[in-house]
């Protein structure tokens, strides 16, 4: 594609979920294919850290909107009649000898489940080489904003190598620890200061203070068991056939199977709720030993036992997350993904959030309405049509519960058990938004926004 009928160029730091899902919509959804892309990765290729990826109804309605169903579909099984209720999870009370299956969660479509690395691969497949190309080795450290004498001058950004490049539109799709956060946070919270009010050296303070992740009180322990080994231990372990949700006090399990059923991951979480908002103290992710898993859950149900003696090389990850910055976006900058919004996994959304983002970004962008001139306009649409969502409920740790007693597992009463099946209930409550609401209604009311803020229509009462 000719630079000279570029409708303006992307830079996309960060070659993930996020990042490769935005380069893949940026390229379909225009018509005239007039954007550039350049996505900068830091690694030597294309690679995702973690096993498993649960895909819920309305990320995987972006993934058939942009073509990409039947490529993805040969790596999962995906169900019959996607409107029809399936089983997404069973949820079991595991602290105990005997454990109890308390509740069914059944939504629309049920999950999809995926190993992430074979996902992205299909990602990277389906990059196309006529609008995008792909720069290896490249750690953004930070980027500078044109002078005000020529606010439509390139961006430039600076690599950890020493090189530079230049875009005129950044997004940050650089994990956790963004780069693009942090200078994004920093150039925002100076211009909120500049004028010396108090009111604007208060907000820049905050925007400071919520540069770095916060420890969550969790860590998980993963693996990934291969199908056989699980089936010498138990032929008949849930976990084979169906997504399962093992739960104690202040500790769960998050198992499902993956790669068509040839292997089951595990991720095993464990919480302490009075150090949520500290700061982790070693390293954030690290091997440990099998000795050290089987601790934490001495006492529980064979199923869970037996899966954790099939894990031969668990490795232990402190949760971080984000404390929930107010912006997404400022001048030609924004972030999505974990940049903006890293949270915990209790509600298996982070890649499916990140795929939102990246459709919803896309759309916007590739509007006739967004030029160079419009950007920071349409950048602040897309930023007021993205949330946050978050949940303690898996491990009985939500205020609502605090009065459940789980002492005696194998004898609990009518009441504690009447009180499991409201636990199941307020899981549905705080996650139905993600099979109850439509992606396209997003994307519709975001371009109804980015009609009145960029295109002066006036707004229908």
């Amino acid at each position: 594609m000719s630079e000279s009928i570029s409708k303006f160029t992307i830079g996309i730091c960060g070659g993930g979920i996020a990042g490769l899902t935005a380069a893949i919509a940026l390229s379909r959804l225009s018509s005239k294919k007039d954007i550039r892309i350049d996505i900068y990765e830091a690694a030597q290729e294309f690679a995702e850290v973690g096993a498993g990826l649960v895909m819920w109804r309305r990320p995987w309605k972006v993934m058939k909107a942009l073509g990409l169903e039947q490529e993805l579909a040969k790596l999962t099984e995906t169900p019959a009649g996607e409107d029809k209720p399936h089983l997404a999870f069973e949820m079991r009370k595991s602290d105990q000898e005997k454990g109890i299956s308390f509740y069914d969660l059944m939504v629309p479509m049920g999950n999809i489940t995926f190993h992430r690395a074979d996902f992205l691969r299909i990602l990277a497949e389906q990059l196309d080489p006529e609008t995008t190309t792909s720069h290896f080795f490249r750690r953004l450290t930070s980027y500078s904003l044109p002078s005000a004498s020529s606010p439509s001058s390139p961006l430039i950004l600076k690599f950890k190598d020493g090189t530079t490049a230049s875009c005129d539109v950044l997004i940050g799709s650089d994990g956790i620890h963004s780069a693009t956060r942090h200078t994004l946070l920093e150039l925002a919270a100076k211009d909120a200061e500049a004028d010396g009010a108090e009111d604007g050296v208060k907000a820049a303070a905050v925007l400071r203070g919520m540069v770095e992740p916060v420890w969550s009180g969790s860590v998980a322990y993963r693996g990934i068991i291969p199908r056989e080994k699980l089936e010498k231990l138990n032929p008949n372990h849930r976990a084979m056939h169906t997504a399962q949700n093992y739960m104690g006090k202040n500790k769960h399990l998050i198992v499902f199977p993956i790669s068509r059923g040839r292997l089951i991951n595990v991720v095993a979480f464990c919480s302490w709720p009075e150090k949520e908002g500290t700061v982790f103290e070693g390293r954030t992710v690290e091997e440990c030993t099998k000795s050290e898993l089987l601790e934490q859950y001495v006492s529980w149900e064979d199923e869970v036992q037996q899966l954790l003696q099939c894990i031969d090389n668990p490795s232990r990850w402190a949760i971080n997350a984000l404390k929930g910055i107010p912006i997404y976006s400022h001048d030609r900058v924004a972030l999505m993904g974990d940049a903006a919004h890293a949270m915990t996994p209790h509600q298996g959304s982070g890649a499916g959030q990140a795929i939102e983002d990246a459709y919803i970004l896309a759309s916007i962008l590739t509007h006739q309405l967004t030029t160079l001139e419009t950007l920071p306009a349409s950048l602040k649409v897309y930023e007021a049509w993205r949330s946050r969502q978050n949940g303690k409920l898996y491990e009985f740790a939500d205020p609502r519960f605090a009065n459940l007693d789980l002492s005696d597992g194998a004898n609990l009463s009518e009441s504690d058990m009447k009180k499991l099946l409201d636990v199941g209930d307020a899981v549905v409550e705080n996650r139905k938004w993600a099979w109850t609401t439509d992606i396209e209604d997003d994307r519709n009311n975001a371009i109804a926004l980015l009609k009145i803020w960029v295109g002066g229509e006036k707004e229908s009462r």
